[in-house]
């Protein structure tokens, strides 16, 4: 059973919540208490999953309580759940707090997303990852592209487009930028799913802010990368994302979707990243055993954590609200018939773009490339549709290296 911790000091609201929750109580066990050192004394005496906390309290307020339970305990989910905020205190929560809502807010959408936290936790079963996943405040980025974004952020002249052009290049940036945007911090109400939209909807002033004051970006640290070619992985997320979006545009998809396999092709090795920034010589240890017997990494991912990088991608990108078809598409990128559905969506098109990628990647002395995974496309009556997608992949591998 899922243990909940409920955070506010109006208790007329704690009751609200108590009843409005109350036919969840078979499968969640609820604790309300009324302000954040009540909280903290629960947490030290109980183990939660997640905490619902209000933002404004009196003595410790709910960017406090959420920065020092993330300190304290990082593998518990947070979750603001607040009216009208200041500007300060929106800045002050964002890198501890996984998702903001918005009151007053419909049980009916507090039931989902703590739901969706819940199912999540049972995509990785590693108590250990989830640790790493849950505690992730930033996803590091390209050091050069981490410079170019603080002096475009800097510049008199700064603006939007230069600025998306930046963000788009890096899976860090993309995947932090669409968390934001996803959230009620801004007052987005719509389903952000690239970002075009995520900048259009918070503007320069709160992208600048969010850049240069709250530091919403980091940088990846190059001690970390000794195992890896950082700038090859960043090519192929490029690449895989270019490609993913060009198989699904064939496929007669909706722009939606275009735009949905491109991000996640994107962002769909960013597990990788979780892992070699916290556990840096228990990886490198597995690329180098990939690398020496010519084996998938995944595989020696899931031999010595339990799982791979797909699902530890697939975990933090669901915790920070990101749309389902893309945590779809990272999850089970390397492994698509795993996932239920018969229909082409932005998974077949990351699965394939990921794999035809690869194809052109020379592995003689390194680990072998990923493989298109033919019963899946049984399933969905597309395997005659490979030849086509090739011939995207050889295209867009000519512009590459143009």
């Amino acid at each position: 059973m899922k243990q909940l911790l409920f955070v506010d000091d109006e208790p007329k609201l704690l009751d609200g919540l108590k009843r409005s929750l109350r036919p969840m109580r078979n499968e969640w066990n609820m604790t309300f208490v009324g302000g954040g050192e009540e909280a903290l004394k629960a947490l030290e005496q109980a183990p939660f999953d997640i905490v619902v906390s209000d933002m404004r309290m009196p003595g410790m307020d709910g960017a406090q309580l959420l920065n020092e339970v993330q300190r304290r305990y990082p593998h518990v989910i947070r979750i603001i759940l607040s009216g009208q905020s200041d500007r300060q205190m929106i800045f002050q929560s964002i890198s501890a707090t996984h998702q903001f809502l918005a009151k007053p807010c419909e049980t009916d959408r507090l039931k989902t997303t703590i739901q969706r936290a819940s199912a999540l936790r049972e995509l990785l079963k590693s108590e250990s990852l989830r640790g790493l996943a849950t505690g992730m405040r930033t996803i590091p980025s390209l050091p050069h592209l981490f410079r170019a974004i603080k002096k475009e952020a800097e510049a008199a002249t700064s603006s939007l487009k230069t600025i998306g052009d930046i963000i788009a290049k890096d899976m860090g940036m993309t995947a932090k930028i669409l968390q934001l945007a996803n959230s009620a911090y801004f007052g987005v109400r719509a389903t952000v799913s690239t970002v075009e939209q995520a900048l259009y909807f918070l503007g320069l002033d709160t992208i600048q802010a969010l850049i240069l004051t709250v530091h919403v970006f980091s940088q990846f640290r190059m001690e970390c990368a000794s195992a890896f070619n950082l700038d090859r992985l960043w090519t192929q997320s490029m690449e895989t994302g270019a490609l993913a979006r060009a198989i699904a545009k064939a496929e007669g998809c909706s722009s939606l979707e275009v735009e949905q396999a491109y991000t996640a092709g994107l962002v769909h090795d960013v597990g990788i990243l979780v892992l070699a920034t916290n556990v840096v010589d228990r990886y490198s240890a597995v690329l180098a055993k990939a690398s020496a017997e010519g084996t998938p990494v995944w595989e020696k991912e899931q031999s010595e954590f339990g799982a791979t990088h797909a699902e530890v991608g697939a975990y933090l990108l669901g915790l920070w609200g990101l749309s389902d078809p893309i945590i779809e598409a990272v999850a089970y990128h390397h492994r698509p018939g795993d996932c239920l559905g018969n229909t082409f969506a932005p998974l077949t098109a990351v699965h394939v773009a990921n794999a035809l990628q690869q194809e052109g990647v020379e592995h003689a002395t390194g680990p072998s490339p990923a493989q298109i995974d033919t019963l899946y496309l049984d399933r969905l009556r597309m395997t005659d549709r490979v030849p086509v997608w090739r011939q995207l992949a050889r295209e867009i591998g000519k512009e590459t290296v143009a």
